[in-house]
Formats: C-alpha cells, sequence, structure tokens
C-alpha cells in the first residue's frame, strides 16, 4: 500500500531547485511554469503545500493570499511581507523557512506536511498480559487496566498488544502512552520496529516515565515495517495502562494536521481532546465544530465545515475507543473555552460572532460550551444531553450496541451505579439551565423515537421554554431512531448553518 502524494508548489520569481531533493510521495509544480495562479485557487490545490518564495506576485495580492490554504503554507525568510500580509500569514499559520537549505526545506515538506493523517491506537481487545506477572490485574471496562502486585527489582514485561500498527517506510512516528502508576513502581514502554517483508528486527526504543506527556518519537526506516509496543515495571505497587496513541509526528508542526494543538487532560489517564483551526476567509463569523464518536483518531467534518468558507475550528475528542463527551476536569474544560474565545480574539471578532454545531456526541460539546459561551447560533443534529441516561439505556434498549457508553460514564463519574447516571446527566444541564440564550438562535434536528435518550429534545424545549422569555428556536423531528436517517438530519443541519451564515452574517454567497 503506497501513500497519497503530496502536491507542492511554488510560487517565486527565480527556480527553486529542489525537485532532486524531494521524495516520491511529492509532485512538484511551479507557477506560471507548471500552473497558472488561476488555477492554484482551484478545489484540486486545496490540500497543496505552497512554498512562497522572494517575488512571488501574491504578495502584492491580498485579495489572492486570502485564498490560500491555511496551515500550509511555508515562505522564505528572507521575503519582506506588508503588514496586511504579515497578519494573514499569522492567522493562516504560516512558516517562515530558509529556502536557502534545501536539504531541510526538502525535510519538512517531506515529513511534517505529509497528507491527511496517519493515526491509531491499540485497542483493550489485543492487550495480553505477560504470562509471567502473578499479581493482580483488574479490568475497569475500556477505561483502563490496572496490574497490582510485584513487578520485581529487575524490567519485566508485564503486557504486549498483539495488534500491530504499521509504516510504510522513511516516517517519523510518536507513541503517546496513557499510563499512571504509583510511587513505588518505575514504568518503561518499548516500541519494536520489524520489517514487514523479512521478518527482521530493525530497532528498539525505550520510553521512561519521565517522558510520557511528550511521548517517544523514532524514525521507522527506509523500508515498510510493523510497530509492536510492549511495557514492562519494576518495584511493586500499581500500574494502570489506558489507551496507546501512534501517530505519524509531524514534529513542531501540527498534531494529526498540520496546524493541530493538542490539549491535554491535565493529572488523569485518558489523553485529551484536539484542536484545529482554519482561517477561512477571515470574515465573521467562526465556526466550531464538535465531532462526532469516530474510532479513527482524526477530526470529523473538515471538508463539510470547510465548505461554509468561514474561519473554523474543528475539536475531536480522542479519550476512549471514540471520544469521552468533552466533559473532563475544571482544567480540560476551561482550556476548550478558552481555545474558542482566543481564536475569536485572534481573528479580531466579537463574542457572539460565533456559531458553535455538532452532531450526536458532538452536540454535547456544542451545547455545553454554548451556554458558557453564548453564540450567535447553536445548530445541532441528533441531541444527546444525558450521557448517564444514554448509558443506562444501553441495557434494555440497545444491548451490546454501544458500550462504550458506559465507559464515558466510568471515565467522567469514577462508577456505573444509578448516582454515576444521575451526576453526569446534572454535570450537562448545571451549565445548560444557567444560561440566557435570548440573543441565540438554537438549530435542533432530532430523530422522534431516539433509542439513545428518547426525551432529549423534549427536555431541551421545556427548559427553554421555562428559562427565557424568548428564544428563537428552529427545530425538526424525523421518524426512527438514533442512526435511522442520519442523512436527512445532516442535510438539515447544513442547511441551518448557511440560513445563519446568509441572515445574521450577510454572507449571501453562503446558500450557493
Amino acid at each position: 500500500m503506497a501513500d497519497k502524494k503530496q502536491r507542492v508548489v511554488y510560487w517565486g520569481s527565480s527556480p527553486l531547485d529542489i525537485g532532486e531533493y524531494l521524495s516520491a510521495h511529492v509532485d512538484f509544480d511551479t507557477v506560471d511554469k507548471d500552473v497558472t495562479p488561476e488555477e492554484i485557487l482551484t478545489g484540486a490545490y486545496r490540500d497543496a503545500v505552497f512554498l512562497l518564495g522572494l517575488g512571488a506576485a501574491v504578495w502584492n495580492q491580498p485579495e489572492v493570499f486570502v485564498k490560500l490554504p491555511a496551515n500550509l503554507i511555508l515562505y522564505d525568510r528572507r521575503c519582506d511581507l506588508s503588514a496586511e500580509i504579515q497578519r494573514m500569514a499569522d492567522l493562516k499559520n504560516a512558516h517562515s523557512l530558509d529556502f536557502t537549505d534545501l536539504d531541510r526545506l526538502a525535510h519538512v515538506v517531506h515529513y511534517d506536511f505529509f497528507p491527511g493523517r496517519w493515526s491509531y491506537k491499540l485497542p483493550f481487545d489485543s492487550l495480553r498480559v505477560a504470562t509471567s506477572f502473578t499479581g493482580d490485574v483488574l479490568e475497569e471496562g475500556q477505561v483502563g487496566i490496572t496490574f497490582r502486585g510485584s513487578f520485581g527489582q529487575e524490567w519485566t514485561s508485564i503486557a504486549t498488544w498483539q495488534q500491530m500498527t504499521w509504516s510504510y517506510g522513511d516516517w517519523y512516528e510518536t507513541l503517546y502512552p496513557e499510563c499512571q502508576f504509583s510511587e513505588n513502581v518505575d514504568v518503561q514502554f518499548l516500541v519494536r520496529v520489524v520489517n514487514i517483508k523479512s521478518g527482521e528486527l530493525l530497532a528498539v526504543h525505550k520510553l521512561d516515565a519521565a517522558h510520557f506527556e511528550e511521548g517517544l518519537t523514532f524514525y521507522v526506516g527506509k523500508e515498510d515495517a510493523y510497530i509492536m509496543v510492549s511495557v514492562a515495571a519494576k518495584g511493586e505497587g500499581d500500574v494502570t495502562l489506558g489507551w496507546q496513541h501512534v501517530n505519524r509526528t509531524r514534529e513542531t508542526y501540527g498534531h494529526l494536521f498540520a496546524g493541530g494543538q493538542m490539549i491535554r487532560e491535565p493529572h488523569a489517564l485518558a489523553q485529551g481532546v484536539a484542536t484545529y483551526f482554519e482561517a477561512g476567509d477571515l470574515k465573521p463569523p467562526l465556526i466550531v465544530y464538535f465531532s462526532g464518536f469516530h474510532s479513527a483518531e482524526t477530526f470529523e467534518g473538515n471538508y463539510m465545515v470547510r465548505s461554509f468558507k468561514s474561519p473554523y475550528l474543528l475539536i475531536t475528542d480522542n479519550r476512549l475507543e471514540g471520544g469521552a463527551i468533552y466533559f473532563g476536569s475544571d482544567g480540560l474544560e476551561t482550556q476548550i473555552a478558552m481555545t474558542i474565545r482566543n481564536t475569536l480574539k485572534r481573528l479580531g471578532f466579537g463574542p457572539h460572532d460565533l456559531i458553535l454545531a455538532g452532531l450526536s456526541m458532538g452536540t454535547t460539546g456544542a451545547l455545553y460550551y454554548g451556554a458558557q459561551l453564548l453564540p450567535r447560533a447553536i445548530v445541532v443534529g441528533k441531541p444527546l444531553p444525558d450521557w448517564g441516561t444514554v448509558a443506562l439505556n444501553g441495557r434494555l434498549l440497545r444491548p451490546t450496541g454501544f458500550p462504550t457508553a458506559l465507559d464515558m460514564l466510568l471515565i467522567q463519574q469514577g462508577d456505573t451505579d444509578l448516582s454515576a447516571v444521575t451526576g453526569l446527566n446534572e454535570h450537562f444541564w448545571k451549565e445548560f439551565n444557567k444560561a440566557d440564550f435570548s440573543q441565540t438562535i438554537l438549530g435542533i434536528g432530532y430523530m422522534r423515537q431516539d433509542d439513545y435518550q428518547s426525551d432529549a429534545f423534549p427536555k431541551i424545549y421545556r427548559q427553554l421554554s421555562e428559562q427565557n422569555g424568548r428564544v428563537q428556536l428552529l427545530h425538526k423531528g424525523w421518524i426512527g431512531r438514533h442512526n435511522d436517517d442520519t442523512n436527512s438530519v445532516v442535510k438539515w443541519f447544513v442547511r441551518i448553518i448557511k440560513l445563519t451564515l446568509k441572515n445574521e452574517f450577510n454572507r449571501p454567497e453562503a446558500m450557493n
């Protein structure tokens, strides 16, 4: 299997002889030689990496520069940028580099700006306890598995993940572990890189506990390889393992996507949530989209939200199998809200130049943080405010259908009893109930027989009726269970966002 090729475009007044330095993974074009300025502004180049050199016409064309893709611009540090272009470059997260160092430039293009994302989680199902470990093993759903006992005074293997990840050669990968341990225990992760064809052990990399937070970055090698992960311990006490994350790394240029950022859950087993900002056309509003439940470790909805042309911020929850409903410690929740506020400030927008949106699990984040931020609009499809109830309903309404809801209950409340169910539900309503939505448009599409939470929309409707004298509420229901008519819900969801852009932010082009 081959990697998708990255399209790279150079724009400058003098040649950039970098072709021989670039790998076979790159298609290289030069503006005014291989491609016209008009062509590079089409959708075909929307995910291209742009190298902007001295004398590029775009430096004097802010109306063109604003249309270049955010997070994918590298420019020669010798270029003299006007104040207007510099502001755009900063918002689009453009990076200045030494274009005379072709080796380094090619390295950054290949290793840090590869297309898409390559990331995996090592699931609990593939974890195997070492036969040599004689202590207790305590499993808490798929939140964590705890090893308790004596591990000896020398490094002793305690667990291995049978599912291997892989890399198709010539990349850097990073292991981000989820691990907690007691004071008298030391823990070490080992990563073995094995040639896929020959089975030869190419390298062994070690990650000590002092560096768990930043993870272990390692070079795979030139050949296609399997990546095998195991963990060793010594001392006596507890070691708790969560989900383990292996991502192709972009060095300092982003998490998952070029430009992506990580918000970590302070002092907790789980990793946290990630954000991705795209500056769009720099005009209000900022659209914040909370991803729904998804097993792949990535940002959901990028192409959909990009189509609105407006600046946007994607937020994805990569905890557990596919998310943990955007709740967490005060530290995590404060960081999420501050990231949205800081992005508005960075754009020069007001606090109401904001639309929060989400589908399914993403509705929880949009409604919860919308209650704190009071945006101009909140648009959601298939709302789920009561995740305690979602977990409780799994026993009778969806047996074996969505067991991760119990993990969400466990990671948020520390238990799965009725008290935990009530506590998780109340965590949402304590914010939503005190919000004043009199200046916020709410668009809610819902399923009338939702088997995750059948009374989700009625509860929201009742609370809005009791709480505010006037609320602008747009709503529509469809016959069916939670996942019976997702296409209709998404079409309605997109249409409401477009109407909001047109009517509230004077963007008639949104309806095209």
